[in-house]
């Protein structure tokens, strides 16, 4: 009966360690800043500038590994522009995303009006949107007053 339990406790271990990511120090640093800075989109040079113990490379090893798990969520500004990373909570609503094509502020809409224009898509086309990957681009309401007060600038 003892062999049976230290066999079944040997598999139980195999099956943890296979489930379980390796949690490294460098990791778990990474992690617990993001999740500090969870209402930002930074890019690597600002997660870098905050983790100056973890190897540049490490890094980026790292924050493809979370996009790939779910628990970071990475966006792409516009073309030949930067990548932006997020924490993401478990359970966490997608929204769209606003980006300025002036200074390239990322906004975070949350309208309920969207919600509908989504429901429209699905029923009417029948097609889901990845709101993870959805951006509007135009022009943000502080570079629009610069324009005013400045014209041609």
């Amino acid at each position: 009966m003892r062999i049976i339990i230290i066999f079944i406790e040997f598999f139980f271990l195999l099956f943890i360690i296979s489930v379980m990511k390796y949690q490294t120090k460098h990791r778990l640093e990474v992690i617990t800043f993001l999740k500090k800075h969870q209402n930002e989109h930074l890019n690597i040079s600002e997660i870098s500038k905050g983790l100056k113990n973890v190897p540049t490379a490490t890094l980026y090893r790292l924050i493809d590994s979370l996009v790939e798990e779910g628990l970071v969520r990475k966006y792409v500004i516009g073309p030949n522009q930067f990548c932006c990373f997020q924490y993401v909570e478990c359970g966490e609503h997608l929204h769209f995303h606003l980006i300025c094509e002036k200074c390239g502020k990322l906004i975070h809409l949350e309208c309920h009006e969207v919600n509908h224009l989504i429901d429209h898509i699905k029923d009417d086309h029948g097609f889901d949107v990845d709101l993870s990957k959805v951006n509007l681009y135009g022009i943000c309401e502080d570079c629009r007053k610069k324009e005013i007060i400045c014209p041609g600038k």
